[in-house]
């Protein structure tokens, strides 16, 4: 495994301010997403029943993806409080710029991701 590599904190404030605000945005959205599931409509038909099902369904699944990119917006949050945002937490390499900008709470290098992602991948030798 690599050397542990630290950023220093300022490099990433702009970021930090981003992740910051996309975190009460998501907050925020999942309070009123809970709010929808939980109220209670007087239904007039079986049509209508089953459309609501599902309409709860979807909005649960929705609040599920949204709650997991907020602990992933919080835990790069933390990593970047603690100098630790932009390695890999596999290899302990530098994430591409690319990666960070396109996903920036990614946690893994490309590389290892696509490990974690397929286990049982053969790797080609290079």
């Amino acid at each position: 495994m690599a050397t542990m590599i630290r950023t220093p904190r300022n490099k990433f404030s702009a970021l930090e301010r981003e992740l910051a605000s996309q975190r009460m945005e998501l907050r925020q959205r999942i309070d009123r997403h809970r709010m929808d599931v939980v109220r209670d409509r007087e239904l007039d038909d079986e049509t209508a029943a089953a459309v609501e099902s599902v309409s709860r369904d979807m909005l649960a699944a929705m609040i599920e993806r949204e709650r997991r990119t907020l602990t992933e917006i919080e835990s790069a949050l933390v990593r970047i409080q603690k100098g630790e945002y932009g390695i890999c937490d596999s290899c302990g390499a530098a994430i591409a710029k690319a990666r960070l900008e396109a996903l920036p709470w990614a946690r893994r290098c490309i590389h290892c991701a696509e490990r974690a992602l397929n286990p049982n991948a053969l790797r080609v030798a290079s």
